[in-house]
């Protein structure tokens, strides 16, 4: 019977014990619910802030990009208007300067620079950048006095002004040259500066020289 006793209560506190351990058990795996549920909670919350970041950062690029595409419409408009008004003229004003050193000779502009692109003479087409050193500065002076004929018509008239310009011509097409400048100058002011003397000597005009500059008194 004491055995039995005995016997009974070491079951008793084994039960005792296991229903202790299953409590403990069970609120071990309660808090690590709670933790876990909480972990998920805050990934999912980082990961929602993130994904707003992203939506306004896509909505600030699409309006920048609409913006721009605007702007680059507008652009492509303004140098098409600019191209349309000031190429014909330009050809008519630069035609007659053009007789001057070449017979039949027209020229194209490139529509992204403005700038002088080919030449043609004779029925041949030549790359600007393939003439010789005299012919494309020729050419871009006459381009100038035609351009600044141009803004004179518009009520938009400037001086030409030309630094050490003709150095690559030959005496025949200097001479012929400065008959363009002098056309020119019948109605606009043109400024030339060179200290080549003596090939400049036939150009004619008012001659101003640098002297040495010396105090009053």
């Amino acid at each position: 019977e004491a055995k039995l006793r005995r016997m009974r209560s070491v079951v008793d506190g084994a039960a005792a014990e296991i229903a202790s351990l299953r409590e403990e058990a069970a609120e071990l795996n309660g808090r690590i619910r709670a933790r876990a549920d909480a972990a998920v909670e805050e990934a999912w919350q980082e990961a929602a802030e993130k994904l707003a970041a992203a939506q306004r950062r896509v909505v600030a690029l699409e309006r920048e990009v609409a913006l721009l595409t605007r702007l680059r419409t507008a652009l492509e408009a303004a140098r098409t208007e600019a191209r349309d008004h000031y190429f014909a003229p330009v050809m008519t004003e630069l035609r007659p300067l053009l007789g001057l050193l070449f017979e039949d000779a027209t020229v194209t502009f490139d529509e992204e620079t403005l700038l002088p692109r080919t030449v043609s003479r004779n029925g041949l087409e030549e790359p600007v950048g393939v003439l010789s050193g005299g012919m494309r500065e020729q050419l871009a002076v006459l381009t100038r006095l035609a351009f600044a004929r141009l803004l004179a018509k518009d009520g938009q008239p400037a001086p030409v002004i030309l630094d050490d310009a003709l150095v690559y011509s030959d005496d025949d097409r200097i001479e012929r040259m400065f008959d363009a400048l002098h056309r020119q100058a019948s109605d606009q002011q043109i400024i030339v500066f060179s200290c080549r003397q003596r090939a400049f000597a036939q150009l004619g005009g008012t001659i101003l020289r640098m002297v040495p500059w010396a105090p009053e008194g």
